[in-house]
């Protein structure tokens, strides 16, 4: 897809569009709506997609038959959840790319001819007396990208009235030495924090107060066309992301709901 006036220069997500062009998306997310065990109440029901950037899943969730989908994320780079030594050279440089969250996504919303509304909020702002509450609520890949990951759930948990569906990054080197314990690592990359194994994944939205209620399978998100090299074989931190070098990411999702709170342990 050529990039027009006033388009981002860097697209996130790898969206197919009626006029038989694609966007050259860093990660090809089209066939991951398969590995994703979606809620009965999607169809005719109200939902959110949490960090949405280009949009694909608040547009595939409206292609399933979603009665209203509600886009929500940052237009302000320096909003986003940068470690200390990337404060200011994050947004700069998210400006200098021209990948921002918003001008993506308008103009998709445009070329599919959308219903979806965008809303400019951190996840960490949901609340219930201002968003409402929705049947289904959707967060893909933003987890490994947020300082707190367990208050950022929390916050989704109070606006959701049916259940929950993930769709995150797991560590592939944790995944292979401790399959049965919940860990999480600080991320190496620059706008990252956590990457977790699929044990921790469950545990950080149960920690959250949701009970998983189905756990995917692990799979591979693919590199898209648009993707740097840099990214697709840059250091090697294990020799179990060797496995996956140049192809892509490992994934996992899940589908939980609102649990009440557990007694107290004695």
């Amino acid at each position: 897809m050529t990039a027009e006036a006033g388009s981002p220069r860097i697209w996130y997500h790898t969206i197919d569009l009626p006029d038989g062009t694609t966007t050259p998306g860093w990660f090809d997310t089209r066939a991951a709506p398969r590995y994703v065990s979606w809620p009965a109440a999607l169809p005719g029901g109200r939902c959110i997609d949490v960090g949405t950037f280009d949009g694909f899943w608040a547009f595939e969730m409206e292609r399933r038959g979603a009665a209203e989908v509600v886009a929500v994320d940052l237009d302000d780079p320096a909003a986003l959840d940068w470690s200390y030594d990337q404060r200011q050279r994050g947004p700069e440089a998210v400006l200098e790319w021209g990948s921002q969250r918003g001008p993506g996504f308008a103009a998709l919303a445009a070329k599919l001819n959308s219903k979806v509304e965008r809303v400019n909020r951190s996840v960490y702002d949901l609340k219930p007396e201002v968003d409402g509450t929705f049947d289904v609520v959707f967060c893909g890949s933003l987890l490994l990208h947020l300082r707190d990951p367990v208050r950022a759930l929390e916050a989704m948990r109070s606006v959701c009235g049916g259940e929950l569906v993930l769709v995150e990054a797991l560590d592939p080197l944790l995944d292979v030495i401790a399959r049965r314990v919940p860990c999480a690592r600080v991320a190496p990359g620059w706008d990252q924090w956590w990457r977790v194994n699929r044990v921790g994944f469950h545990k950080m939205a149960e920690v959250a107060g949701f009970e998983v209620l189905e756990a995917g399978p692990r799979f591979l998100v693919p590199y898209g066309p648009g993707a740097p090299r840099a990214m697709r074989f840059g250091r090697l931190d294990s020799l179990a992301a060797l496995r996956f070098r140049g192809r892509g990411q490992l994934h996992s999702a899940l589908r939980a709901k609102p649990r009440p709170p557990r007694p107290a342990a004695v």
